[in-house]
C-alpha cells in the first residue's frame, strides 16, 4: 500500500489535469475566426449555452474533487 500522502498528491495531480482539460475545451469553444464575427450579429435559433455550461460544470467538479481530497482526511481525524 502506498502512504496516504502519496495518494493525496496523486489525487491533486489528477484534479489539476481535469482542470487543464476543461481549460483546453473552453479555449476551443471561445476561439472565434474573424470571418465568424459577421455571423454573431444574427441570433442563431436553437443555440444554447451548453457549450459554456458543461465545461464550467466539469471545472467546478474538479475543484470540488481537490477540496474533498484536502478536507476529508482532516475531518476524519477529529
Amino acid at each position: 500500500m502506498m502512504p496516504k500522502s502519496v495518494i493525496k498528491v496523486i489525487c491533486i495531480i489528477m484534479a489539476a489535469l481535469m482542470i487543464l482539460s476543461v481549460g483546453a475545451v473552453i479555449l476551443q469553444v471561445i476561439a472565434v475566426d474573424s470571418a465568424d464575427l459577421m455571423h454573431l450579429a444574427v441570433p442563431a435559433t436553437g443555440d444554447n449555452d451548453g457549450d459554456y455550461l458543461i465545461p464550467a460544470g466539469i471545472g467546478v467538479l474538479a475543484i470540488l474533487a481537490v477540496a474533498i481530497c484536502l478536507v476529508l482526511p482532516k475531518m476524519k481525524k477529529k
